[in-house]
């Protein structure tokens, strides 16, 4: 089916360990993700941002970002909007 302007995810992310480099990606659009289970960090233009079940999260997807789960993995649906 053509003509989407949105792409739904769901998306588990394990934990980094510490000393890990972050590495950030960007995208064009932007992107809606809601936490499911676990707690995940999000690294968004230079900010940290904590989320947890329930929590959801709206951002300009083009600005460098990254997520990771804090402990154990953590699971969540990401909307992609073109």
């Amino acid at each position: 089916m053509g003509g989407k302007i949105a792409e739904p995810y769901v998306v588990t992310v394990g934990a980094v360990p510490a000393g890990t480099p972050i590495v950030l990606n960007s995208h064009e659009g932007q992107e809606f993700d809601y936490m499911l289970q676990g707690h995940m960090k999000v690294v968004l233009d230079g900010n940290e941002v904590y989320l947890g079940p329930g929590d959801s999260l709206y951002y300009d997807s083009s600005i460098a970002h990254a997520m990771y789960a804090v402990d154990a993995d953590a699971k969540f649906i990401a909307v992609v909007i073109k």
